[in-house]
């Protein structure tokens, strides 16, 4: 992978948020805080961040630079999870390799084909990227095999076998499709890094206005001008204690030679409101306000 420059300051080491549930955490004791001056900062960044969550939150932070993991609160870190919509960039690569990396503009009239009633109207693939847009992804998703969807996550070192190739996995709506946390946050790093080959270039520019005005927005509101990439997805809940939901967010940042990439996971909630949660994250421990 390109090398994207070293990581930000420890004071980006986050440490778990507290629920808002009495004693219920975002993870267990299986994965102790780092300790010392830039940890105990970090914290109070990370519980900031959780204010007005009264669902657990999980992360974790890796190092674009040398994939390292920086930083990881999360429970049972190695066992994949449902990711929702995190799931539709690597669906586009999939189509665009058998379309000679061209992508079809769509019209989303929402109803039962889009979580958006209203529909997203006449979208590109930058567009339904943006807005999470189902009815464009199953179009998508239509449109390519099983094969190929495997074959692409595989070259993004995801593993999925040919079963979870549903059309309804492609787009994000199926909890059968289950990815390891960090093997997700590494593959949207290669996105990154691949920003200027064919058919990468829309997906990045759909999680930029995703950032800025789509779904991830509220990672745009806490960062300001910094700016970053950004993705959301809510998917069948994966804890014990069984909510509608688990929300999920990604964000690659800065926008300018990205040097993290943070996955949130928000218990009970969806992923615009876990892109909430990762931005105060960034935006707290990093100074940006």
């Amino acid at each position: 992978m390109r090398q994207f420059g070293t990581v930000l300051a420890t004071v980006l080491l986050i440490s778990p948020a507290l629920s808002g549930r009495a004693g219920e955490r975002a993870i267990d004791s299986d994965n102790p805080v780092r300790e010392g001056g830039a940890a105990v900062v970090a914290r109070g960044a990370t519980n900031a961040a959780a204010r007005g969550f009264d669902a657990a939150l999980s992360h974790v932070l890796i190092d674009a630079a040398t994939e390292a993991i920086v930083d990881a609160q999360w429970n049972d870190l190695d066992r994949p999870v449902p990711v929702g919509s995190l799931i539709k960039p690597f669906t586009a690569l999939a189509y665009a390799g058998a379309h000679q990396f061209v992508y079809p503009s769509y019209t989303c009239h929402g109803g039962a084909e889009c979580w958006l009633p209203r529909g997203h109207g006449r979208v590109d693939l930058a567009g339904a990227i943006a807005g999470s847009c189902n009815a464009y992804f199953d179009r998508l998703a239509r449109q390519t095999t099983p094969e190929a969807f495997v074959a692409t996550l595989q070259r993004f070192g995801l593993r999925a076998g040919a079963g979870d190739a549903t059309v309804a996995a492609m787009v994000g709506l199926s909890g059968s499709l289950k990815l390891e946390p960090v093997s997700l946050a590494r593959a949207y790093l290669e996105l990154a890094a691949r920003a200027d080959q064919p058919g990468v270039a829309p997906i990045v520019r759909g999680m930029m206005a995703s950032a800025e005005l789509g779904t991830g927005r509220g990672v745009g509101r806490s960062l300001l001008h910094a700016g970053a990439w950004a993705k959301t997805g809510t998917a069948p809940c994966s804890h014990a204690s069984k909510a509608a939901a688990d929300g999920y967010a990604i964000v690659v940042y800065p926008v300018e030679r990205p040097r993290l990439v943070l996955l949130v996971q928000a218990h009970g909630r969806t992923g615009a409101e876990a892109a909430i949660a990762a931005g105060r994250i960034l935006g707290e421990a990093s100074g940006v306000h």
